[in-house]
């Protein structure tokens, strides 16, 4: 396949892979992570796919075609950024598949308004406890 041959397959082919990629980066991506470690690692995806359409066709067995590179690159990220927007975010099928493949995250437990009464009589009945664990109560 000549260079130009493999500029142009690798930006089809790598249209191809970004229009799945986003159903892909949900399986990894956690709903509870920041827009910042999304992108992040949506553009290391887009990397790493695009070096493997190249590679798939045999793009690395001579040097390394930058173009080609660049062009399926390109390609998985606009190609992915388009399909997520236009369908999988619209209509809930990404942010599903990341909410279903998730580990629930730890609960948040808000502690600004906790009391703690420390009264003397409530020393004096923890103190109590304390010396006898056998009383279990507060009779």
């Amino acid at each position: 396949m000549n260079l130009n041959n493999l500029v142009v397959h690798s930006a089809g082919y790598g249209v191809a892979v970004g229009s799945v990629l986003p159903l892909l980066a949900a399986v990894v991506l956690r709903p509870h992570w920041s827009p910042k470690v999304k992108t992040l690692i949506v553009t290391i995806l887009a990397a790493l796919s695009g070096a493997a359409t190249v590679a798939a066709q045999g793009g690395f067995s001579n040097p390394v075609s930058p173009g080609a590179l660049l062009a399926a690159g390109a390609a998985v990220i606009a190609a992915s950024e388009i399909s997520y927007a236009a369908l999988w975010h619209r209509y809930g099928i990404a942010p599903k598949i990341e909410a279903s493949t998730s580990p629930t995250p730890p609960a948040r437990i808000d502690l600004t308004n906790l009391a703690f009464d420390t009264s003397d009589d409530t020393l004096n009945r923890l103190k109590q406890r304390l010396s006898d664990p056998d009383r279990g109560s507060d009779s």
